[in-house]
């Protein structure tokens, strides 16, 4: 599975050197240093591979949301089939305001997937720091 980082309005880019697989489980974090700085790092717990990115930006951070995404992707210009992931559950799905305040997702905005007029996903919220998307 493709894991891409993007620091809008730049493209999204592979994230190499970790692996990851249906059924893993996922600990990561971003962490901006300036308003065109920062530091993703992400585990995957089930294999204890961690792989720690910095990444710089001419754009600077807005600083006004956070994304727990599930998405699709382009492979030479053209979006690929989507698969059915069955569930992914994002849970502390939190963020931190630069006074220290945690801000969960209530109140997000969900965006399901749809392609030729069909909704591929749904979003939920089980607990006040979790986010579930699942494939319909």
């Amino acid at each position: 599975m493709p894991l891409r980082y993007e620091w809008y309005p730049d493209y999204a880019y592979d994230f190499s050197g970790i692996t990851i697989s249906a059924g893993d489980v996922i600990a990561m974090s971003v962490t901006s240093s300036s308003s065109t700085k920062g530091v993703a790092v992400i585990e995957n717990i089930t294999t204890g591979k961690t792989v720690t990115k910095t990444i710089t930006s001419s754009s600077a951070l807005g600083g006004q949301n956070a994304e727990w995404i599930v998405e699709d992707f382009e492979s030479n210009g053209s979006l690929v089939n989507f698969a059915d992931f069955g569930t992914v559950l994002f849970t502390n799905a939190v963020a931190k305001t630069s006074s220290g305040t945690t801000v969960g997702p209530s109140g997000a905005t969900s965006i399901d997937i749809k392609q030729s007029n069909k909704v591929l996903t749904s979003v939920s919220y089980p607990g006040t720091d979790e986010v579930e998307v699942t494939y319909v």
